[in-house]
């Protein structure tokens, strides 16, 4: 990194709150709601990149450090990495070329991948929001994700569902704790809190939520099936 830095004219930082190092190089700027330029840089950390105005920068944690101390905070932090990681990718697969116009144009990434058991695939990513939309396009409105799916995307990708009987499933943040909400679901609580569910009245408001962890699935799966 010592090199990239000063080949990109980077400068060398280090956070005095949680130890973790970046190297700061310029980037491109950008204009405010007054018209007025406001210069930004690009931290550049062992697992991401993050574009910081150069004001908000200057009035962080974020400090210029020696060599020495960048090298053993950047050699800490990538040793303290996970070998692997996980990620949730979702493909559509088969004969693409006829419906490639049916599927969202913001992402046209195609991956070949290849499974545990040694199955190739070639797929289309499509976005975990844009999932609903695309089984409308290939004529799947009425077909729900498995309950596990469901489960899943909203926990880990923000996805909402529209239910039968206009009940939307999403995750929402209670006390900075995740939550799968049942939205729109009160005049059926005493049947959700039969099979599962719970109810917790926020700010005045009474709220339907589905409990997280391994009854998730098998609590979601009773409440399609009393919504229809």
């Amino acid at each position: 990194m010592l090199e990239f830095a000063a080949q990109y004219q980077g400068q060398l930082m280090v956070n005095e709150l949680s130890g973790n190092a970046a190297v700061s190089i310029p980037t491109h700027s950008f204009f405010d709601c007054e018209g007025g330029v406001v210069p930004r840089v690009l931290l550049v950390r062992p697992q991401k990149e993050t574009r910081v105005p150069v004001d908000q920068l200057e009035s962080s944690t974020w400090q210029p450090k020696s060599a020495e101390e960048f090298v053993a905070a950047w050699s800490r932090e990538v040793d303290e990495l996970p070998r692997f990681t996980s990620d949730h990718i979702h493909l559509v697969t088969g004969i693409l070329l006829p419906i490639w116009k049916m599927l969202p144009q913001k992402n046209s990434r195609v991956y070949r991948l290849q499974a545990a058991d040694g199955e190739k695939i070639l797929g289309r990513v499509v976005n975990a929001q844009d999932i609903q939309s695309v089984a409308e396009q290939l004529g799947l409105k009425n077909k729900l994700l498995s309950p596990e799916e469901l489960v899943s995307l909203v926990v880990n990708e923000r996805y909402s569902q529209q239910l039968p009987g206009g009940v939307t499933l999403r995750r929402s943040y209670i006390a900075s704790e995740p939550r799968i909400e049942l939205v729109d679901a009160l005049p059926l609580a005493d049947q959700l809190v039969a099979v599962g569910c719970f109810t917790e009245i926020i700010q005045w408001r009474k709220r339907v939520f589905i409990p997280t962890g391994n009854r998730a699935a098998a609590v979601l799966a009773a409440v399609i099936g009393i919504l229809g």
